[in-house]
């Protein structure tokens, strides 16, 4: 995999055993994995087995997804002085668990928990069959963040905490739309992802990884919004209350993009635009399903719509209707200009 260039999608390396005997998995598998560590297998399927591993490249950081059977994970002293790796690897185990081998049915991961490993350490460990998603990070960028560095390996986060919850949920977030994003569009995503990684290991947010977390906050406000757009009762009283936070907090938090009122009313208009191009609700009135979303004045509707995607409602239906879609579709940038404002 090599350095993506300005401009360019993210460099991705995938592998897949699908197909494969049992011999040929496990050696496929013990390679790709043995760039970190060296492996053992608990006990392979005679038929094969199914293992998958694959990233992308964000800059100096790497995320990407694992599959494998149970197998035990080791890394010497003399590996360590050897690779020379110092990394932290940071895995959100979505199914399966792991665990240090000489620790307790209690020192394991379960599902949604977070475990670290620090490459700089040894360690021997040993997971069930698994599912993972994993961000490994460069000492160098992770360290100045924690409180205690040094005390990070093979420690199990539960996924119950606050803040390991928006940690993990930004980096499904982060996975899901790599394949979209350029090189550029990356570098935006570093310093608050590893804010937000570190606030999560150190049990708490503090002025440096403060601004991180605020973005975690931010998407998990923006994902309840988006669930909860139909429901009379969404008002930013009712936001803050969910979320424990003061009005003046959630203001706080939306002011990037426009405000939270502005926000509410651009995911309901978008809501209504998709409808309008959708052939099955064409039978519908534009009144009806602008009354739907909460618009019950048709000229402050109108207006609004027209503000946001520089056409009427009417206009945009007709223009779906004769499948003009370099015209219908000059509005999807407002999803992007949402997500990426609020890190700058």
């Amino acid at each position: 995999m090599g350095q993506a260039k300005s401009g360019q999608k993210l460099p991705y390396s995938f592998m897949d055993t699908k197909g494969m005997s049992a011999k040929e998995a496990g050696a496929a598998w013990a390679e790709n994995i043995g760039v970190m560590f060296d492996t053992k297998y608990h006990e392979l399927p005679s038929e094969g087995f199914h293992a998958h591993a694959g990233g992308y490249i964000l800059g100096e950081l790497i995320i990407g997804t694992g599959k494998s059977v149970a197998q035990n994970f080791d890394r010497s002293r003399y590996r360590i002085g050897r690779d020379g790796l110092t990394h932290y690897l940071l895995q959100y185990y979505q199914r399966g668990s792991c665990g240090r081998r000489d620790g307790g049915s209690g020192d394991r991961t379960r599902p949604g928990d977070l475990f670290i490993t620090d490459l700089a350490q040894p360690l021997a460990t040993a997971a069930s069959d698994f599912t993972n998603l994993n961000l490994i990070v460069p000492r160098r960028l992770l360290a100045p963040l924690l409180q205690r560095p040094d005390e990070h390996n093979t420690r199990i986060v539960r996924g119950n905490n606050p803040l390991v919850e928006l940690f993990l949920n930004h980096l499904q977030s982060l996975f899901r739309m790599a394949p979209a994003m350029t090189q550029d569009e990356v570098g935006l995503l570093i310093q608050p992802t590893l804010q937000l990684a570190a606030a999560a290991l150190n049990g708490t947010a503090d002025e440096q990884t403060q601004a991180g977390v605020d973005i975690g906050l931010f998407d998990e406000v923006c994902r309840h919004v988006n669930d909860h757009l139909l429901h009379p009762d969404l008002s930013a009283e009712q936001v803050a209350s969910r979320f424990g936070m003061s009005r003046r907090k959630l203001y706080y938090l939306f002011e990037k993009v426009g405000g939270f009122v502005s926000y509410v009313q651009e995911r309901r208009l978008h809501r209504v635009r998709m409808i309008l191009l959708d052939p099955a609700h064409a039978h519908r009135t534009i009144m009806d399903i602008a009354e739907e979303h909460g618009f019950l004045h048709r000229p402050g509707f109108i207006a609004a719509f027209r503000r946001l995607y520089g056409l009427t409602p009417g206009e945009m239906r007709a223009l779906a209707m004769r499948r003009d879609t370099e015209a219908i579709e000059s509005g999807d940038h407002v999803e992007w200009r949402n997500w990426i404002a609020r890190l700058r």
